[in-house]
């Protein structure tokens, strides 16, 4: 929750569920922005997680057996949830009232050069084949997933030029801003993002 100085607050989020349709959360995890503070836990649905989702993530019944099911009422929310795809994670817990950050949307807007916007991809265009191989090895687990949307939005913020805390610019880029296709300035101003020297597109 927002501190007596009402200083704004984001948890970045990732979920894994028991079922591919209405899905419900067995595995959470959160990283606090500001902190960088970790928290996961595991849950159990109230019904059998789906075969298929298993071969996903892993977690199978006995992972989950005894456990408790999912509580919002007992969830310690921030004012923003930051996350890929991040309506997705907002509507398996259950569609809290905060404003939500999509590090999808914020990519597109920071790294139009790049082709493709999953996760795992947008890891791998960021710190290269070999450590994103390293950092994926973990992907489809909600706390190693949370910490690659984590190392993607503060790579956002900082190629947008704000800090990763001023989270009022990142929900407005993120709800507003359409990838950028041709370039809009310079030498190369109308031309298409594709077509550009990647030296030019660093710079």
């Amino acid at each position: 929750m927002p501190d007596t100085f009402n200083t704004p607050t984001a948890l970045v989020i990732d979920t894994e569920t028991d079922q591919g349709r209405d899905p419900r959360p067995i595995q959470v995890s959160t990283i606090e922005v500001s902190t960088g503070h970790e928290w996961m836990s595991y849950f159990n649905s109230g019904r059998s997680i789906s075969p298929f989702v298993t071969k996903i993530h892993g977690i199978t019944d006995a992972d989950v057996a005894g456990l408790e099911a999912f509580d919002l009422a007992r969830f310690e929310l921030g004012d923003y949830l930051i996350g890929h795809n991040v309506r997705f994670d907002w509507g398996v817990i259950g569609r809290p009232k905060v404003k939500l950050i999509c590090t999808v949307r914020l990519a597109r807007a920071a790294f139009p050069e790049w082709h493709r916007y999953s996760q795992s991809k947008c890891i791998e265009q960021l710190v290269g084949k070999e450590q994103a191989a390293y950092m994926t090895a973990a992907a489809h687990d909600a706390l190693g997933d949370a910490r690659m949307c984590y190392l993607l939005y503060k790579a956002c913020c900082e190629r947008l030029n704000f800090a990763p805390t001023d989270f009022a610019t990142a929900h407005r880029i993120s709800n507003s801003a359409k990838p950028v296709k041709k370039m809009p300035f310079g030498k190369y101003k109308g031309q298409s993002i594709d077509e550009l020297p990647m030296a030019y597109i660093k710079w």
